[in-house]
């Protein structure tokens, strides 16, 4: 029978180096363990398991440590691993006929990455639900595989080579020599780390990464590995490009380099130059789930969102359902003016994983810009309670969301329950000093709403003013004044307030809703039709924005002006039901109008802004 040696090499492991030292109790029939510079018990450890012990020196080399390791083996066979690894219990009964197989040389072994997040890619595949997990591992949400020549036969002309990411598969393809899949797995666990350790990992490996790129210049794997942590982990898009692009340069049917050479074009804003690169994937046999998708991010990002809808049913036709391609769907949907169909999209994705952070973002961002956001705050809540794990922006984003209802109560519990979680955080200390101040001071204003609701007007303004007062002039306070006191008989002066509020705070909807009210309620209609414009200006568009300016223009009898806004509503909605109403409620009126009918025209390039497509 061939024996088997684990090779490993190790640096203060103590916390997981049993537990992989375990699972291979029986298979292994030697364990040679290199260490270099272990301070905690990890030499101990490795010893009460068996293992044989030496020092080696550390030198910004994986695959030097590896070779001074493998150099040890004694056993006609090598499986090598990592301490924050376990062998899967059922490879005990495989291994031994992989060994006995005559004419191969190695095998490439599945490696189970588990993950506490499904916002991972990995190549071309992104993370999957952990539904049906072993014991061990049920904690954990997600997961990717990958493979890697991890069993192989001890020879001399085969060694690991690459500084990071190290291999021994490089030799075996250059040598000729047969590798097969193995039938059995190991378990990684090295990405469920804190952040904090898994930050200090990207950037040892960033500048290992750049090492290896001068190693190996003919590599587009290096190129590619490092183009991915630049990309991935790092975010810095402008830095991978180059990378990504070398990798296909070097490598044509390089799949995976043209996919995210495409991905990241579409991060930098470059989204026909994306499509090119994605096409370009297509063609190299990458996954097509992951293609279509992008195809779709990058059309998303154009606005085309028809073709957007295309390509994400493409990839449910293909790959079967998918929660986060339900959720871009359903927001693509709403952008198509179909909002009641969107939304259920958006909701039944969130059903299907309750854990992924990414399908709470989207229904969020979903409700929020469609100006509802007592759903919004609402679904931000949920995500709190379903999505994990938890980072301090949802925190802030379920406070925020309060704060702009004027609910400063909940805002501040949400931000305290924040720092429960995150004692250090800097932005959720800054928002609970201001959500302490005004969560004090808000019962003023919501006292002078309660008044303005009753009808009196005059003492609604006596509490704006006082709250005004303690809390400063803000707009949102000094347009409610400005609209109490148009309501109180003092309208020079109210309309003057709430001019100057929304001039001061252009991007509220409130404070534009408040002085067409106010214009509108005076018969000023055409101070109403003009401020209900400069509203659908500064916003993104909604259906109901076109409706209210194209309602004020017919009230002026402007038939033609009325008709032109309701055409630019159906260029962005163009099967919204209540704007294809107006229309043939306008063209009842007059037929010369020109007006379109339903399919009229969808947006063109450049006309859209990336939500969370």
């Amino acid at each position: 029978m061939p024996t088997l040696a684990l090779s490993m090499i190790v640096k203060n492991a103590a916390a997981t180096l049993a537990r992989c030292l375990e699972s291979v109790r029986g298979v292994a029939d030697e364990i040679v363990v290199a260490d270099s510079g272990s301070t905690d018990g990890t030499i101990a450890i490795a010893r009460e398991q068996g293992a044989r012990v030496f020092d080696i020196p550390w030198e910004n080399d994986f695959a030097k440590a590896r070779n001074r390791s493998l150099a040890e083996v004694r056993s006609e066979w090598v499986l090598w691993m990592d301490a924050d690894e376990m062998l899967d219990p059922d490879a005990a009964k495989v291994i031994p006929a992989h060994l006995g197989a005559e004419h191969v040389m190695g095998y490439a072994v599945t490696i189970r990455n588990y993950l506490e997040s499904l916002d991972w890619y990995f190549w071309d595949q992104k993370a999957k639900p952990n539904d049906n997990p072993p014991a061990f591992a049920r904690q954990y949400t997600g997961y990717f595989d990958h493979t890697n020549a991890r069993l192989f036969r001890r020879h001399p002309d085969v060694y690991f080579r690459g500084c990071v990411h190290e291999t021994v598969s490089y030799r075996l393809i250059e040598l000729g020599m047969l590798i097969e899949d193995a039938q059995f797995l190991i378990h990684h666990f090295g990405f469920t780390d804190g952040a904090e350790i898994r930050a200090d990992k990207s950037l040892f490996y960033r500048e290992l990464g750049r090492e290896k790129v001068r190693e190996m210049p003919e590599n587009a794997m290096a190129y590619y590995e490092l183009a991915f942590e630049e990309s991935q982990h790092f975010h810095d898009y402008a830095a991978a490009l180059p990378l990504y692009k070398r990798a296909c340069e070097l490598n044509p049917r390089f799949g995976p380099a043209w996919l995210f050479y495409g991905k990241t074009l579409g991060q930098l804003g470059q989204y026909r130059e994306a499509l090119v690169a994605l096409e370009r994937a297509g063609e190299a046999n990458t996954q097509m789930a992951s293609v279509l998708e992008a195809r779709g991010d990058a059309h998303y990002s154009l606005g085309e969102f028809e073709e957007t809808q295309r390509c994400y049913q493409q990839v449910i036709d293909l790959a079967g359902e998918s929660a986060p391609v339900e959720s871009k769907i359903g927001f693509t949907e709403i952008r198509l003016g179909r909002v009641e169909a969107g939304l259920a999209r958006l909701r039944h994705a969130v059903e299907l994983t309750p854990s992924n952070g990414e399908l709470h973002d989207r229904l969020i961002g979903a409700h929020a810009w469609l100006g509802e956001l007592e759903a919004a705050a609402a679904a931000s809540e949920r995500k709190l309670e379903s999505a994990k794990p938890q980072q301090p922006e949802s925190f802030l984003r379920a406070a925020s969301l309060q704060i702009q209802l004027r609910h400063w109560p909940r805002a501040l519990e949400l931000v305290r329950a924040g720092l429960d979680h995150f004692p250090k955080d800097e932005k959720l200390r800054e928002a609970l000093a201001e959500a302490d101040q005004r969560s004090a001071l808000f019962e003023t204003e919501v006292q002078g709403d309660a008044r303005f609701k009753a009808y009196d007007f005059e003492g609604a303004c006596r509490l704006y003013h006082h709250a005004i007062d303690r809390l400063g002039d803000l707009p949102s306070l000094e347009s409610k004044l400005g609209l109490a006191q148009v309501r109180s008989g003092r309208i020079q002066e109210g309309i003057s307030r709430l001019r100057q509020a929304a001039n001061r705070e252009p991007k509220s909807v409130e404070n534009h809703d408040r002085l067409i009210a106010a214009c509108a309620l005076l018969g000023e209609l055409q101070e109403a039709a003009e401020a209900a414009e400069r509203k659908v200006k500064e916003f993104e568009p909604r259906p109901e924005f076109f409706l209210r300016a194209a309602s004020l223009r017919a009230q002026l009898r402007d038939w033609p002006r009325a008709a032109t806004l309701l055409g630019r509503g159906l260029e962005h909605f163009p099967a919204d039901e209540k704007l294809l109403r107006a229309v043939s409620e306008i063209r009842a009126r007059d037929s010369r109008l020109g007006l379109p009918g339903s399919g009229f025209g969808t947006r063109g390039p450049g006309s859209a802004t990336r939500d969370s497509g």
